[in-house]
């Protein structure tokens, strides 16, 4: 039984190893392309064979690619493996990117095995340039963006921040520890749900830890994901070895969604009438799921992967942000005293509004957590 079993892993290796070095054979030997002399290529950093440029990445991403865009300029051709891909780092040619060639660079790329997932490309990060994408970025700019829902966000955001402030206060007087993580997540997630659902989708304990387990493994899922890009005709094997996963972090974020979604439908069968001029981002959506005679045609799956979307984006914008903040102002205390107007013998207006509550804050906290940030910094 035992030497079956070690033929069996012999044999496996060495059909791996075969099939590995027909691949190598192919690419070397097989004739290039024909390009012509007036082929508008971008500048790019000198690459091997078969990997590309992913020798010049180290394990932290973003301090790579500026060291890159610092040598050999803001707009960079890059490729990994079997995949594309363009650096840039100048503000400019972003501008330029998003305002005038917003539609050539609109569509967004299909990941190995996303078609065998159960939210694919229903989600607005990931769906293609199309009806639906354009749905979903016009209901963002005038729903979720919109300066009705920003004037409104003022209010939750307040009082969202000062329920913050009392948890984090009782449990100074306790002398309990607190999860800053945790409890910043609880805000953001809370802040989002209120304002795209007009209700708090973590009143249940042990909320608030879930979906950032949820959020946490999803960003180190989709490293691995985007990784089995880079492998060509052999990206295919990345469901074999991160399917399941993937799989079963889909399932728990719909068993949340559902129950989310289900809750809000049957507040909204039981104020039915009553909010018309109250409608958030989730009515919307779900009038047009029920609309037959609609333009676009959306399902539950649509809706729940935009709201995973949305969790998602908040925290990997503001929750992290807001912890990266508290730790720079920890471990400077002279920049805290600035800011709280302790060395200058004043007092921060606190008055409820948009803008910093000092001038000074957006140079000493702003820029550095923009600056230092990885999230901030690899968007």
């Amino acid at each position: 039984m035992v030497t079956t079993i070690c033929d069996i892993q012999c044999y496996s290796f060495l059909f791996f190893v075969c099939l590995i070095t027909t691949f190598l054979i192919r690419s070397i030997l097989s004739k290039p392309t024909k390009v012509t002399t007036n082929s508008h290529l971008l500048p790019s950093p000198p690459a091997l064979p078969i990997i590309g440029h992913l020798h010049l990445l180290g394990p932290s991403l973003y301090k790579s690619l500026h060291n890159l865009s610092t040598k050999y300029g803001p707009l960079l051709y890059l490729r990994f493996g079997a995949s594309h891909c363009l650096l840039v780092s100048s503000a400019s040619v972003a501008s330029e990117i998003f305002k005038s060639q917003d539609l050539a660079f609109a569509s967004r790329p299909r990941f190995a095995f996303s078609d065998k997932l159960p939210y694919g490309t229903s989600g607005f990060v990931t769906a293609p340039y199309g009806d639906y994408w354009r749905f979903m970025k016009k209901l963002c700019v005038t729903e979720l963006l919109g300066t009705k829902q920003l004037e409104r966000s003022l209010f939750v955001r307040r009082e969202e921040k000062e329920r913050l402030l009392k948890r984090m206060l009782e449990s100074a007087r306790k002398k309990e520890d607190v999860n800053v993580g945790v409890e910043v997540m609880k805000f953001t997630n809370t802040v989002t749900c209120r304002i795209a659902m007009s209700t708090s989708c973590l009143e249940q304990e042990g909320e608030a830890e879930k979906i950032r387990d949820l959020v946490m493994e999803s960003f180190k899922l989709a490293a691995k994901i985007c990784f089995g890009d880079v492998l060509g005709p052999f990206k295919k094997l990345g469901f074999w070895v991160f399917g399941k996963q993937a799989l079963d972090l889909t399932r728990r974020y719909d068993e949340l969604l559902e129950r989310v979604l289900k809750d809000h439908e049957v507040r909204r069968c039981k104020n039915e009438g009553e909010r018309e001029d109250k409608k958030d981002l989730m009515d919307i959506l779900l009038d047009v799921f029920h609309d037959e005679k609609a333009d676009v045609k959306i399902t539950r799956t649509h809706i729940k992967a935009f709201f995973a979307d949305l969790f998602v984006a908040g925290t990997g914008t503001s929750a992290e942000s807001m912890q990266w903040a508290i730790a720079l102002l920890i471990n400077h205390p002279s920049v805290f005293n600035k800011v709280s107007g302790e060395e200058y013998g004043t007092k921060v207006d606190m008055q409820p509004g948009p803008g910093m509550s000092l001038s000074m804050a957006r140079r000493l906290i702003v820029r550095p957590i923009v600056r230092f940030n990885p999230f901030t910094a690899s968007i």
